[in-house]
This record gives C-alpha cells, sequence and structure tokens, in this order.
C-alpha cells in the first residue's frame, strides 16, 4: 500500500552513497520542522519508471533534486537504460514544478548546457544551493527560504492513511469480509461502515469511500433482525438524503422512511426525523403531528430533543413555552445558551415584548465562553451599543468582538473595525482596515463603504483602492457610496475623471435619498452649460 502521495516536496537523489545518505538526512530535517516530504530510502531504482512517482511528483510543490556526483556524472551521459533521476527531473521539468538543484561537495553545476543531453538543457540555469557534506545553518536556511512549501506542521498528517503500526487494515477487513460470508451479522455491519467511510479493497490499496460495497453490506443488515438493522437504516437515510445511492435517484422520501425505521435506536436518526418533519421534507409539514412527535419521543434527560422542541416552539412564537423548555434541561448547551440569550434579547418572553439585555448578556457570554462565535458577537455588540440597564464595556465589546471577528464573523468584523477607526478603545486604522477589509470579503457593503472612506485618508491614503470599494458600495446601492463613486469620477481620483458617469451616480445617490446628489448634478449641468 503506497500512501508516500501528494506531499509538498518531492527529494530526488541517486543511491550512490553519498546522494541517498544526504536525501535521508534532508528529509528528517525537513520533517522535523513541520514539512511534508516525499522521500522512500527503500525504493527499488530498477526496471521501469513507476507510475506512482510520476503522481508523487506532479502533486508536489517543491522538486529537489540531490545533486552528488555520481548523480551529475549519470545525467551527463545519453543512455537508452532507465534512469530514475532522469525520468523524475524531466516529469517535474514538464509539469513545471518549481526545481531546486542541490549541489552536494565537489559538485559544480555543468557551465554550458551543451555539457547534457539536449533534453537536459534546461538545467544549467536553475538557480542552485550549494551545501557542505556536513551542511550547517546557512544552506539549509537558504533552501527552505527557496521553498515553496510551508513548514508549519499542520498538514504534516495530510496524507496519511494509515499509520497505526499495530493495525492491519487489510487483514482486519479481509478476517471481516470472511465473516460477513458466514452470514455474521456484525462483521457484515463493520465491512459496510469501512466502506461507508473509507477503508481499503481486498489487495491492501487505497480505495477511498466505496458506496457500492457499503449499500451491499448495509442491505443485508437492515434486512435481517439483528439490533444493528436500525444503525445501517440510519446510514441508508442517509445515502438517500444526499444523492449518492448508487444507482438510485436522490430521495428525501426513502431517506425519511429509513429515518424513521432507525429512529427507535438511532438518536441521530431521531433527530433527524424532527429535522424532516418540521421542514416539510420527504413528509407533509404537520404541526400537530410535529407536537405528538416530541411528546412521545422526548423526556427530561434528553437535552438534544429539548433544545430542539425549544427552537420550534420559538420558531412558531411560542416563546414562553420554549423558556419552560429551556429551564427544564439538565445542562445547557452553548447553543441553547445563545437562543435563551435571544429570546431574552428580543424580550418576546414577556407579555407585552420588553428586552432584558442584562439576562440577554449572561447567556450570551456563557456561551461566548464556550466557544460559541455568534453569541460572542451578541455579547460584543451588547457592550458596544447597550440598552437599558446593562451598562457599555468596550474593552469587553472589543475582547468578544474580536474572538467572533477572528473566527471569520463579517458583522464582527465590520463593528470591530468600526470600533478601531472611533478610537473606542485605540485608535488603529490599520486595524480598522485590516477588519473592513476581512468584512468586505464576505460580502459586508456597509465595510466597502467604510474603506471607500478610510482609503481617502492621508494616514492610509490609496485612492485608487477608494475607488474600488466604492464601486462595491455603489453596486449594492448604497446611497452614500453612490455619491462617494460619483465624487471619485468628478475629480478623477484613482480613476479616469468622468462627468457623465459622475452625473449618472449622483443621480442614483439622490434616487436613494442622499439629497447632495441632485447639488452635484447641478453643479455638472452649470459647468456643462445646459
Amino acid at each position: 500500500m503506497d500512501i508516500q502521495m501528494k506531499k509538498d516536496i518531492f527529494i530526488s537523489y541517486r543511491n550512490d552513497g553519498s546522494g541517498n545518505q544526504f536525501a535521508n538526512r534532508l528529509c528528517k530535517d525537513l520533517e522535523d520542522r513541520g514539512y511534508s516530504v516525499y522521500f522512500n530510502s527503500n525504493e527499488g531504482r530498477s526496471h521501469s519508471f513507476p507510475e506512482r512517482l510520476k503522481n508523487a511528483i506532479v502533486q508536489c510543490k517543491d522538486f529537489v533534486l540531490v545533486m552528488s556526483k555520481g548523480c551529475l556524472d549519470k545525467l551527463k551521459i545519453e543512455s537508452a537504460e532507465i534512469d530514475w533521476v532522469k525520468e523524475e527531473l524531466l516529469t517535474a521539468w514538464k509539469n513545471q514544478k518549481h526545481i531546486i538543484p542541490i549541489l552536494l561537495e565537489g559538485v559544480d553545476m555543468p557551465a554550458s548546457a551543451d555539457e547534457l543531453p539536449s533534453d537536459l538543457n534546461f538545467l544549467p540555469y536553475i538557480d542552485a544551493i550549494r551545501f557542505p557534506e556536513q551542511y550547517l545553518k546557512s544552506p539549509f536556511s537558504e533552501l527552505t527560504g527557496a521553498l515553496l512549501a510551508k513548514q508549519d506542521g499542520k498538514e504534516r498528517y495530510k496524507d496519511s492513511f494509515n499509520n497505526n503500526e499495530r493495525y492491519s487494515l487489510k487483514e482486519d477487513l479481509n478476517e471481516l469480509l470472511q465473516a460477513a460470508k458466514d452470514g455474521d451479522v456484525r462483521a457484515m455491519y463493520e465491512v459496510g461502515l469501512l466502506y461507508y467511510y473509507g477503508a481499503t479493497d481486498e489487495s491492501g490499496s487505497v480505495s477511498g469511500w466505496d458506496y457500492d460495497k457499503a449499500v451491499h453490506w448495509l442491505k443485508k443488515v437492515s434486512e435481517s433482525d439483528h439490533e444493528l438493522r436500525y444503525h445501517a437504516d440510519n446510514i441508508i437515510a442517509r445515502l438517500y438524503y444526499l444523492g449518492a445511492m448508487p444507482g438510485e435517484p436522490q430521495s428525501y422520501e426513502k431517506s425519511y422512511e429509513y429515518h424513521v425505521k432507525a429512529a427507535p435506536k438511532s438518536p441521530y436518526s431521531a433527530s433527524n426525523q424532527v429535522f424532516m418533519m418540521r421542514n416539510g421534507i420527504g413528509c407533509e409539514y404537520d404541526y400537530n403531528k410535529i407536537v405528538d412527535f416530541y411528546a412521545n419521543n422526548t423526556n427530561q434527560n434528553d437535552d438534544v430533543m429539548l433544545r430542539m422542541l425549544a427552537e420550534f416552539l420559538t420558531k412558531h412564537g411560542k416563546y414562553a413555552e420554549a423558556m419552560e423548555v429551556y429551564d427544564s434541561m439538565t445542562v445547557l448547551s452553548p447553543e441553547a445558551q445563545y437562543n435563551i440569550g435571544q429570546l431574552y434579547r428580543d424580550g418576546v418572553i414577556y407579555d407585552p415584548p420588553q428586552p432584558d439585555p442584562v439576562q440577554a448578556a449572561y447567556y450570551f457570554r456563557e456561551a461566548a465562553d464556550s466557544n460559541h462565535i455568534n453569541a460572542a458577537y451578541e455579547y460584543g455588540l451588547l457592550c458596544f451599543r447597550p440598552n437599558g440597564r446593562f451598562r457599555k464595556n468596550f474593552r469587553n465589546a472589543e475582547k468578544y468582538l474580536k474572538m467572533a471577528a477572528d473566527s471569520g464573523h463579517a458583522e464582527a468584523q465590520y463593528v470591530l473595525g468600526f470600533m478601531y477607526k472611533g478610537g473606542h478603545v485605540t485608535k488603529d486604522y490599520n486595524k480598522a482596515i485590516l477588519y473592513f477589509e476581512m468584512a468586505k470579503e464576505k460580502s459586508n457593503s456597509w465595510a466597502a463603504l467604510e474603506l471607500a472612506c478610510m482609503y481617502q485618508q492621508p494616514e492610509c491614503q490609496n485612492y485608487q483602492r477608494a475607488y474600488e470599494c466604492a464601486e462595491i458600495a455603489a453596486s449594492r446601492g448604497l446611497g452614500e457610496g453612490e455619491f462617494i463613486l460619483g465624487n471619485l469620477l468628478f475629480w478623477g481620483r484613482g480613476c479616469e475623471a468622468d462627468m457623465n458617469k459622475a452625473y449618472e451616480m449622483y443621480g442614483r445617490a439622490y434616487e436613494h435619498g442622499f439629497y447632495d446628489g441632485l447639488i452635484m448634478q447641478e453643479k455638472i449641468e452649470k459647468i456643462k452649460g445646459c
């Protein structure tokens, strides 16, 4: 089983003593620093050039060629025999890989392409790095600086399929297959799981997800009287929902049918059944039937179902009843705390409705401290612009909005940018632009508008960026964005001056309630003598 594909760095070397010893050490040093490296010191260098090496080179970012004396001497010779190093190098060149030659001690790059066969005449023109036999810090740093691959180590195991030396997936699968063929229902279910989640075929090679084989065995389990049939039905239901059932079209109806069959013993199917019922997916929407389902399938210890019931009641305006359900839960999950915070924020549990920011803040903060990003935004927002008895706290606002913003929450990014621009904690235009840019990339129109203004200020002046951001704000119907774009077109800031387009933008701004657009239109008419 070959598990070394799709590495970031491919090390090519000649197995001539110095070449393989250096390559082995280099591989270890790179891997220790978190790089993803393709290297096999036991690779047999004979016979035909294997497809797996070609694939590994095609998928790498950096091709490192270890040029020992034996390697270079062999490359200089025209030969009819297969030369693996040459084939690797040509594959890298043809696939436009980032090639880094490493010159070992006593090796010089050919001064002229004439010293090499015609198909290798590109090699002398590639910048090489010279390494001594016992390389020191300087050349190694030079190499890592030249690599396209990253050394953060986050993807160190990205291609590791099965590095558990104590477990043989191939042996386990073969044993299970034999037991399954002999009628063992549990073995059938385990085989189905292995294929469903991506295992190996009988030969031990990676096959990934194989739904055909998974369904073959899971349907046998489903048709049995074994208790595992409920869990097999759960997986079959998922396949129908996703449209991944081999040879059959996507069917929400069949997905619902199998979830209903699985629900008595599968909490996952039970929750999916009620989800589909609540949304009329694969079945008719029936409010009373859903209420009856909750009544018959929810108990005081089932916090997941209780939360789903509370959310259902909230959706249908039964706010006080929803709060009663939340009060009955033994443990409040962050999602439940966030939902309760929303009820208090909007005040809908009271008659007449009366927002309670103090209680809302308590639940939002509890959820936020458990890394609930939407709750972090809501709590930060309350701290930034409170109402009622809750007092503003800009430092808490910054802390929690940053928590949400750094996790990709666009509205939090916008508000945090606004805080840094206004100096509510610290005035920092660089941070303001950073977070406005983040929000803009997530289609926040107001962030684009803020940037269109900020890029015209002396501290961060860039009229071209201002023009680009104004175009975004204007395209989304913001009157002020249309007016700013009109100004930029009128004066020719960040673009070619164009009074006709400026006039058009001013007119759109006026139509969207921005009165100054009319003033500027009249100015243009006066200039043109209209």
